[in-house]
């Protein structure tokens, strides 16, 4: 019996095309600027979904699992956390990234999951670079479509937008507003009039 995790992630394979908040890969990074720019623009994914970097699919070989087990540049959930730790991102804001493997036919196959919270956008504070690859710090990457944003561009500023209204819970219904809000009980203040409001958009109150 599958979980609902490998189920989700078959069926991504199945349909042998990337998407919005999916990536596949045929090995593991062997450039750390390229792992890190797969994460950052998984993190800003446009979908409200949990990104994926599935590693372990031949696109060329119709889709077809290539076993990870000995995979030099391999690495699990302590590995991707250390190597994200040290890493300069703007308001030492950084994405939840873990790593969970499938087997099968005794194969692995390793999943970097990159978890969607409010969190966003993630971008770096100074520039990060591993051989001739560079990432620059004060970029927005995300990924439009089955695309990420190239290192050396910043998204398009609507993406921009979107990301920052996501943040501040801008872009949601006025119920699920007030329940985030509410869950930040240091800026929710009294007035003269006794009338508890939220500091950042204050037509909040309690009263």
């Amino acid at each position: 019996m599958h979980s609902n995790f490998e189920d989700k992630i078959f069926e991504l394979i199945n349909l042998k095309q990337e998407g919005k908040y999916w990536d596949f890969k045929r090995q593991w990074h062997e450039n750390k600027a390229d792992l890190l720019h797969d994460i950052i623009c998984m993190a800003n994914n446009l979908s409200n979904n949990d990104g994926y970097i599935i590693i372990g699919i031949d696109e060329e070989k119709d889709y077809s699992i290539r076993d990870v087990k000995l995979d030099e540049n391999r690495k699990n959930t302590q590995k991707i956390v250390d190597f994200l730790k040290d890493k300069k991102f703007a308001g030492d804001n950084r994405p939840t990234v873990y790593v969970q493997t499938i087997e099968w036919a005794e194969e692995n196959i390793d999943v970097v999951v990159v978890q969607n919270n409010m969190n966003t956008p993630y971008y770096l504070a100074v520039d990060y670079r591993d051989k001739e690859k560079l990432l620059k710090a004060n970029h927005i990457y995300t990924r439009i479509m089955d695309a990420n944003t190239a290192k050396d561009c910043n998204t398009d500023l609507d993406k921009v937008e979107y990301l920052w209204k996501k943040r501040f819970g801008i872009n949601k219904s006025a119920l699920e507003r007030v329940t985030i809000y509410l869950k930040d009980k240091k800026n929710w203040f009294q007035n003269e009039f006794e009338v508890v409001y939220y500091k950042y958009a204050p037509k909040f109150i309690i009263k």
